[in-house]
């Protein structure tokens, strides 16, 4: 059976349309040439917005309800090898977002987003400031030491972590950014006063909550914090499945030499940073007198 499942994805059929991006892509560099470099790196930031979880899920259901086929009978989701690892429910109209198939939906949707904006706008973004900028990891530290999302002992890291992937270095980039990420998370709560330890009473001994732990244990606080709809963004994104899981197949080495290429984790990396660098807008005046960074 073993030898069987590794033959599966031969036996799948693959499904595609092509979309014309060249518009925006042309759209987005002819924004981006108009800046100087502050600006063109804030402007990078605020490409795409995070959706309202909400309005997912009524998406979600509208598209169900339209089409109940595909979603009456549960489904198998593999990996590359054929092992199923997320199976989702079958079911003739989903109505809440807990519902396993309204998830699906969501995760199918969401993945077409990713996809346009990571290539029509993330990727074509990042080019055009390279054509034009030379983004040593100094320029980021100069730039991050004044985000709140940026703990400040990590600050070299993030920097080089963002340097890499604006030099196209997606794998770097990748994982660099997306362990940073979780203690980013610790970060912001501590600064709002949030308690995010866990006490083991059988070993007296206290422990940083891990990113799952906080997305289930303090997803109210992050909710506040971020809004519903970043945090609902992180979470399609890095933990939860069906999606692209990140967190979890890049910490267990799940990651195969393509992914990190993909539209996910471009949109991942970009998603990072637009955490660090949206609290800095209101700054650009003080920053653009701060820096040498024109």
């Amino acid at each position: 059976m073993i030898d069987v499942q590794a033959g599966i994805s031969e036996e799948l059929s693959v499904f595609s349309q092509e979309v014309d991006l060249r518009e925006i892509v042309e759209k987005v560099e002819k924004e981006i040439k108009k800046h100087g470099l502050l600006d063109k790196l804030l402007v990078f930031a605020t490409l795409a917005r995070s959706p309202d979880p909400d309005e997912l899920v009524r998406e979600a259901v509208a598209s169900i309800r339209e089409h109940p086929l595909g979603s009456l009978f549960g489904a198998s989701h593999l990996d590359r090898e054929g092992k199923v690892i997320h199976r989702t429910s079958g079911g003739l109209f989903g109505e809440t977002r807990n519902d396993s198939a309204v998830q699906a939906q969501i995760a199918q949707a969401e993945g077409i987003r990713r996809r346009l904006i990571a290539f029509a706008q993330i990727d074509s973004a990042r080019r055009a400031i390279m054509d034009e900028h030379y983004l040593s990891d100094d320029v980021f530290a100069s730039l991050l030491q004044y985000s709140p999302f940026v703990p400040t002992d990590l600050l070299e890291t993030f920097a080089r972590g963002f340097a890499q992937f604006f030099r196209g270095d997606f794998v770097s980039a990748i994982y660099i950014l997306t362990p940073l990420l979780e203690s980013s998370l610790r970060h912001v709560l501590k600064a709002h006063g949030h308690d995010v330890t866990i006490f083991d009473d059988a070993s007296q001994t206290q422990q940083d909550r891990t990113i799952s732990s906080l997305f289930e244990q303090m997803r109210a606080e992050l909710d506040g914090i971020f809004t519903k709809a970043i945090t609902a963004d992180i979470e399609n994104v890095f933990l939860t499945k069906p999606g692209p899981y990140l967190r979890h197949s890049l910490a267990h080495g799940l990651l195969h030499d393509g992914e990190p290429y993909g539209p996910d984790a471009i949109y991942g990396c970009w998603l990072i940073m637009r955490l660090c660098l949206i609290p800095l807008i209101p700054m650009r005046d003080r920053l653009r007198a701060a820096f040498d960074v024109v």
